[in-house]
């Protein structure tokens, strides 16, 4: 009976709860900006949140700071300095609180593609001034939001193109409209650079298989395909290639060509062409503050769902914040997903469009 009596207080023992105080960690500015040559500065500015806070439509709202004060200003060779004044994008091209030039946006006669000509202050035409975001130009970011100060530095590297690009047919796939985009890329020898790649699907279409009709699957924004460092590669000349992102965050995956999709109705067999898609290619040069802030977040998503990565943490060149304020020597490419397709012209600044900035 005893030995009964003595289990039992063990069990009621170890039903004590146990309560982890985890540290509450002060409100802090999250920080994404960038600034590259003839075109506007942007941030878009937001809050940190506890781990194990609930995440739901009111709370993704309040995560966005919306009455911050930003500037962005550089020094000018005579000792004089620049400076501009950010403010948030008026309705209706604010579903993402964005901070940028509005006077760049008063002057663009055909929205959403950048100008091409050079700012005037008093006549409010052309595109941003030549004379502020230029390549080799150091660039100081101040927030000033809820007391606090947060600053930040970049440099706009000079760009370096890529030799050409071109589309061929996936070598690994069984479908016959799966495409890669090629590139080869000659690394100067005489400077160190740090490289990064984006894409967009300005044009990706889908099938709608609940009526049969095309949907547009288009990306809204620039996706991250790499970024790092040419230490393995400088001064060569090579071959690359720039996939899409797939499952886990991986670029991996080709773009489609044009096709027929066929489908089974009741009755027969029908089907339904499919465009092809129309990729952009964005290939920078940033420094090296920008790429150890990117190369921590593109491990980061390289480890999401591995219960064997060891945890990161994201690294940051924003000063009493967190994020990444970075100056894009960018070239941009245009690429339908046509078999053949080859280029070696950079797209002209004003058949950018302003979305493949942010």
């Amino acid at each position: 009976m005893k030995k009964y009596l003595f289990i039992c207080l063990v069990f009621i023992s170890c039903q004590d709860e146990i309560i982890i105080e985890f540290p509450i960690e002060s409100q802090t500015i999250v920080v994404e900006g960038g600034i590259e040559p003839n075109m506007p500065p942007y941030v878009v500015l937001s809050k940190n949140q506890g781990y194990f806070d609930e995440i739901n439509i009111d709370t993704y709202n309040d995560l966005f700071i919306k009455d911050a004060q930003v500037i962005v200003w550089k020094e000018n060779e005579d000792g004089t300095a620049d400076s501009i004044l950010l403010e948030m994008l008026p309705p209706p091209f604010d579903s993402l609180p964005i901070y940028t030039d509005l006077n760049y946006f008063t002057a663009l006669n055909n929205f959403p593609y950048a100008n091409s000509g050079s700012y005037n202050p008093i006549t409010l035409s052309g595109g941003i001034s030549n004379d502020f975001s230029k390549e080799n130009g150091t660039y100081n970011l101040i927030i000033r939001w809820n007391d606090k100060q947060i600053t930040s530095q970049t440099t706009i590297p000079n760009l370096t193109p890529l030799d050409c690009l071109w589309v061929e047919k996936n070598e690994f796939s069984d479908l016959d409209y799966e495409f890669d985009i090629n590139a080869i890329y000659n690394d100067p020898g005489n400077i160190n650079n740090n490289i990064m790649i984006k894409y967009r699907k300005n044009t990706h279409w889908g099938v709608d298989t609940t009526n049969w009709t095309l949907k547009d699957n288009s990306d809204p924004l620039m996706q991250i395909i790499d970024a790092g460092t040419d230490i393995l590669i400088n001064g060569e000349r090579f071959q690359t290639y720039f996939p899409q992102r797939g499952e886990g965050d991986f670029p991996t995956l080709p773009y489609n060509a044009s096709r027929y999709f066929e489908y089974e109705t009741s009755n027969s067999t029908d089907s339904i062409f499919v465009p092809y898609d129309v990729v952009t290619i964005k290939f920078c040069q940033i420094d090296e503050p920008a790429l150890k802030f990117w190369r921590s977040l593109i491990r980061q998503f390289g480890s999401n769902g591995n219960p064997f990565q060891e945890p990161l943490n994201l690294v940051s060149n924003i000063n009493g914040g967190y994020g990444g304020w970075t100056g894009y020597g960018a070239s941009y490419y245009k690429i339908p997903i046509i078999d053949g397709f080859t280029t070696n012209t950079l797209l002209p600044l004003d058949s950018v469009e302003i979305t493949d900035l942010f």
